[in-house]
Parts: structure tokens; sequence; C-alpha cells
């Protein structure tokens, strides 16, 4: 009864994976970390920048939103094409890339770049965020499927969630030391680096033999 359906779901996924459960989600974790850390200085970049709310939401509107399109459709033929762990790294590393673009606004943020970059990160964004709720979708089993994708889907959060309070400080400490503009250079750049740990780990999981029962 109760057991079954709470405690159940969690044992049959460890013992499905075994030693790698935790090398799963510790990816699954970090994965979303550039976008969750960067995300709280997107807006008050632009403000400093000169960028106006209706360039903002006009971007976002046409360019933005054929990139998230684009990203949704080119993860779903990712992970159909390449497989499902490939297809993440792949996504791993096109949203580190996507983030780290913004490095380029605080010195070239005229309306064809903005547009350009935000494009492209939203296409990055979506691809990603695609390519990963299919890979943990199969790590689902039948008859656990809601509760065990529960656990992972809160998983990915959790860190970014907590990272991203301290993005502000970051900054302004940056920029104490190398002036606001060249602070947010380094701070998005930075922002792309922190996906390299889950890079890694999905890496590490696409070798043979890691995924092993217990």
């Amino acid at each position: 009864g109760f057991f079954h359906a709470v405690i159940g779901p969690f044992l049959a996924f460890f013992k499905t994976f075994g030693p790698a459960s935790i090398l799963i989600l510790a990816a699954i974790s970090l994965f979303q970390l550039p976008n969750f850390v960067s995300g709280p200085m997107y807006n008050p970049m632009y403000v400093d920048l000169g960028i106006t709310k209706d360039m903002v939401g006009a971007v976002r509107g046409s360019i933005g939103l054929a990139g998230v399109f684009a990203g949704v459709a080119t993860g779903g033929v990712l992970s159909l094409r390449l497989g499902l762990m490939p297809a993440v790294i792949v996504g791993c590393l096109g949203q580190m890339l996507g983030t780290a673009l913004f490095a380029v606004l605080p010195y070239a943020h005229d309306p064809l770049t903005f547009a350009a970059i935000m494009g492209l990160d939203n296409f990055a964004i979506a691809m990603a965020g695609v390519t990963l709720v299919a890979y943990m979708s199969s790590l689902t089993s039948l008859g656990y499927t809601a509760t065990q994708y529960a656990l992972l889907s809160s998983t990915y959060a959790w860190a970014g969630k907590i990272l991203k309070g301290f993005s502000g400080e970051v900054v302004e400490a940056l920029s104490a030391h190398v002036g606001l503009m060249n602070a947010y250079g380094l701070f998005f750049l930075g922002c792309g680096a922190i996906g390299i740990p889950a890079l890694v780990l999905f890496a590490i999981l696409n070798r043979p033999g890691t995924m092993k029962p217990a």
C-alpha cells in the first residue's frame, strides 16, 4: 500500500541504475545551472545598457519566439537521431554557449546583435530543455512513471534556484574590481562555464558499462 506507492518508486530507481543513480541525479541537478544562475541578471543588464523594454519585448516576441520553436523541434530531432544521452550532451553544450553569448552585449548591443544573441539563446535553452525531458522520461519505469519523474524534475531545479540568489552579489563584487560592463561580461562567461560539471557527468554516464544495475 503506502510503502509500495511512496517508497517503492525510489527503491526501484536506485535498484535499476545502481551506483550510477547518484551520477544521474547530480548531472540532472547541474544541467540547468547556466540558465538558472544567469536569469536574474538579464533585465538589470538591459537597463544598464539602455536597451528599452519595447525592444526587449519586440525581440522576445519575434526572433526569441522563433528560436524557441526551432529549439524544440531540434531537440526532438536530436533525441531521435543521436539517441537520448548524446542529445543531452549536445543540449548541455548549446545551453552553455547560448548563455555565454550574453557576454558580448556589454560591448556590442545594437539591435541586430541583441536580436541574434537572444534568438540563439532561446534556441539553445529550448533545445536543451527538450533533450533533458526526453532523457528524464526514459529513466522512469513502468508503474512508477509519475513518482520517478517527479523525483527527477524536482532534482533538476533545486541547485539553480539556490545559487541564482547570489547572481547580483557576484556582479556587484566583480564590478568593484573591473567595472560594471566587464563584470557583466565575466559573469555571463562564468554562467556558461558552470555547465561544465554537468557535461562531464553526462559524458561519464555515456561510457559503456556505467549504467549497470545494482
